[in-house]
């Protein structure tokens, strides 16, 4: 690794003055192999991920010619193509953590020296992916406006990320979308807004983004309500992108029965996620949009105790269940229910998905033996759709707390599982007492289980500061039997996911028992992702969840954003 520390910046542009705050994070050892670290970066330099670029150059750099009268120094002579892969190197871990502020890269470059200043700046590789937080009302001053258009005009037309962060508990009077979204549309190829006033979205034309891939939209519920109020008039700003795939939003715009006023291409759309749980919003969007959604393939719904009319709900075709080909994993969160508890989804009934390989239940709690949460008859509805039309290999339980009961009947209903994530707050105890295997071969739950992923940055032991998250004495009996089992029967890997390092060090006495396997070919892989959460409530899941590893700017859908 290449450590170079660089001087006190010399000069301050326009530009790097719109914004100003910082956040340093610093770990240690992180090359450690078993460990994934989401740090700050502050100009180290990590050559193991671009060895081939650098090492390729080393000889230009040694044989460089310099003049007699004029010493430089190494770092002077570096090619110019040399230095983007350092530049690259210096900049966050995730693209969607890179902003303008004067202490961070890519701005930080800029202060070094006239040259790092000049290839920085004309370097576009280095600004293609960019987040913006203007949250207080001097941040939106024309003038301040005026520098950040100038910083995304390095863009120039390469394919481009931009995040509009509004968030400042105020509705900005002043339109950011025409100067700062605008003049890049056509680059932009993902798009997040927070909090941006619906009325400017409201005012965009159809076919500005030719090239929008990604879209996550936070929209304030009472400007939308106001909105709707005023303009019966439909978004129309997104219905004509062709590249559109992916979309998220904490609004599905469906809180009225007479008026939809977002229009998407639904027809090409592979993911969908909506944490909206306003009135019976999740419902409506069931009954007259996902039918038209073909082609998808991800889906995130919220579930609410609020029911359609009968007129609505009589617009669902009755030739049976709708059949929804394509979509392999299926996200219910049951939060916006009373008390947050798990119960029958009543769209069971009117969809299947036959080809469902994923699915994630999100509740406070979920127990199926409570009579008043669940019918007797609607438990076994539900546990035969799960065993017999869907084929899972991936299963995620978020929940406050499971009854042991439960664990069993849902673990005797997904076989096929092999990939287990797990975030019990309250109490880890009853899923490995019912996961730890038994003498009777027939009657093991989950026998094909291959990985273990654990959720450790968030528990009622760490919020209470009592005891620990997973008890090593209960652990210690599953791993055992997990271990020593029959071949086609072994864990293979356990991933552990911490909110720091001491959450899942190898101080942790759940981790020493982990520890003692890993001769015997178990596999362990912690990842820290504190910057990740930084100002995070909840949905801890969505670092996990192994489909938007590539996405994880979706949280800006789900009520927090990190900055």
């Amino acid at each position: 690794m290449l450590n170079w520390r660089s001087p006190s910046p010399t000069t301050t542009s326009e530009t790097d003055q719109a914004t100003k705050s910082t956040s340093d994070w610093d770990v240690q050892n992180p090359e450690a192999e078993f460990w994934t670290v989401y740090p700050s970066p502050r100009l180290v330099v990590p050559i193991k991920g671009r060895k081939r670029s650098f090492a390729n150059s080393l000889p230009i750099i040694k044989h460089a010619r310099v003049a007699d009268s004029v010493p430089q120094s190494g770092i002077q002579v570096i090619p110019d193509d040399v230095l983007h892969e350092i530049f690259l190197q210096c900049l966050p871990k995730h693209d969607f953590l890179i902003n303008i502020l004067p202490s961070n890269a890519p701005v930080l470059l800029t202060h070094i020296c006239q040259r790092w200043r000049r290839i920085a700046l004309d370097f576009a590789g280095l600004w293609t992916s960019l987040k913006l937080k203007l949250q207080r009302p001097e941040a939106l001053e024309r003038s301040n406006l005026r520098r950040v258009a100038e910083v995304l005009k390095r863009f120039k037309k390469s394919p481009a990320s931009l995040q509009l962060d509004l968030a400042g508990g105020f509705l900005a009077q002043v339109n950011v979308i025409d100067p700062l979204v605008v003049p890049v549309a056509t680059s932009l190829t993902r798009l997040v807004l927070i909090q941006v006033p619906i009325s400017h979205i409201h005012a965009l034309p159809s076919g500005l983004f030719p090239s929008l891939e990604r879209l996550v939209l936070n929209i304030n519920f009472g400007d939308f309500m106001r909105l709707t109020f005023t303009v019966k008039q439909p978004i129309v700003a997104f219905e004509d992108a062709p590249a559109l795939r992916y979309v998220a939003t904490n609004n599905t715009f469906l809180s009225q029965p007479d008026f939809a006023p977002l229009h998407l291409p639904w027809h090409q759309l592979t993911h969908f996620f909506s944490s909206d749980d306003h009135d019976a919003a999740p419902q409506r969007f069931l009954i007259r949009l996902l039918p038209q959604c073909v082609a998808l393939q991800q889906l995130y719904i919220a579930q609410t105790e609020d029911a359609l009319s009968q007129e609505e709900y009589g617009k669902l075709p009755r030739n049976g269940p709708v059949v929804i080909p394509n979509l392999r994993s299926l996200t219910v969160n049951w939060w916006g229910n009373y008390e947050g508890v798990l119960q029958y989804p009543d769209f069971f009934d009117d969809f299947n998905f036959p080809g469902l390989r994923s699915l994630q239940l999100h509740a406070s709690r979920m127990e199926f033996d409570n009579l008043t949460a669940w019918d007797p008859d609607q438990v076994d509805k539900f546990l035969k759709k799960i065993e017999h039309e869907f084929h899972l290999e991936y299963l995620s339980i978020c929940q406050r707390r499971v009854s042991r009961v439960t664990f069993e009947r849902l673990f005797k209903a997904t076989p096929h599982v092999t990939m287990l994530d797990a975030h019990i707050h309250e109490n880890y105890e009853n899923l490995f007492e019912t996961l730890t295997l038994g003498q009777d071969s027939d009657h093991h739950l989950l026998p094909r289980l291959k990985t273990l992923v654990l959720e450790l940055g968030a528990s009622e032991a760490l919020e209470e500061d009592e005891g620990e998250t997973i008890d090593p004495d209960t652990f210690a009996e599953f791993l055992e039997s997990r271990m020593r089992c029959a071949p086609d029967n072994r864990l293979c890997k356990i991933v552990l996911y911490g909110g720091c390092i001491d959450h899942i060090s190898d101080e942790v006495p759940f981790v020493e028992v982990i520890q003692s396997y890993l001769p015997d070919g178990l596999s362990l892989e912690r990842h820290v992702v504190a910057e990740l959460r930084q100002g995070k409530v909840n949905d801890e899941w969505i670092e996990r969840n192994p489909h938007v590893r590539d996405w994880l700017e979706i949280g800006g859908a789900f009520g927090w954003y990190v900055w």
